[in-house]
């Protein structure tokens, strides 16, 4: 009498033990991994299709690289690379363009050691434009599913939809300014080395470190409400 209790309990807990069994995606959609926000590297590039013979470019087109430029230094990596078509339907014309170009973001305050030029074959084509680009990173939420083909009337495994927190975190990725953070931290700005030094030489002789207060900064709690 007594086997036969231990073997019904035996298969009471192998029963128990199967129904604890998930799939990897299971396991995975329950770990959130699926909503995890990553830096996906992309490339962020200027055409200008219009270059006309024996001329620079336009005041918009100087406007385009103006603005192209500004973003680089907001959001650029590594070089920003202006690429003329050679062998194109007019190479002196995208050679002014490009010089153009490079006159514009030193203008802008890009360094020329952050500035690379070179061609591509602009062979046969009617019309081969200017392209300027930089690498730049995208916050993007790469792993949640599409589940336009998802029956909603099955709840056999009493789990949340596959994409279940996944508007959330493209919401956030949407709110990264700059989405190379998620990548490592940022390079620190140079030492103020000049007011390190009025500070160390202040405290070595005894006087105060902090900057002198003014009336801008007085203040008092209102007491309008109690």
């Amino acid at each position: 009498m007594s086997s036969r209790f231990h073997i019904v309990f035996a298969g009471a807990s192998l029963v128990a033990l199967s129904a604890c069994q998930h799939s990897p995606e299971e396991i995975a959609l329950a770990s959130r991994s699926h909503i995890q926000i990553v830096a996906e590297e992309a490339t962020a590039d200027l055409k200008i299709d219009t270059i006309v013979a024996g001329e620079k470019l336009n005041e918009a087109e100087r406007d385009a690289v103006k603005y192209f430029a500004a973003n680089y230094r907001a959001e650029g990596h590594g070089a920003v690379i202006i690429s003329r078509p050679s062998n194109g339907p007019d190479d002196i014309s995208a050679m002014r363009a490009a010089a153009d170009a490079r006159a514009v973001m030193l203008a802008e305050g890009i360094e020329p050691t952050h500035i690379a030029e070179g061609t591509y074959d602009g062979t046969g084509a009617r019309t081969a434009p200017l392209i300027i680009s930089y690498r730049t990173y995208n916050a993007v939420v790469p792993n949640c599913p599409d589940i336009s083909h998802w029956d909603f009337a099955w709840t056999g495994a009493n789990l949340a939809l596959p994409s279940f927190g996944c508007a959330t975190s493209v919401n956030l990725a949407a709110q990264i300014a700059n989405a190379s953070d998620l990548v490592g931290p940022r390079r620190m700005d140079p030492a103020d080395t000049v007011r390190r030094g009025v500070v160390f030489s202040k405290y070595r002789n005894g006087e105060k470190t902090s900057a002198e207060r003014n009336g801008d900064a007085d203040g008092a709690i209102s007491t309008a409400v109690k």
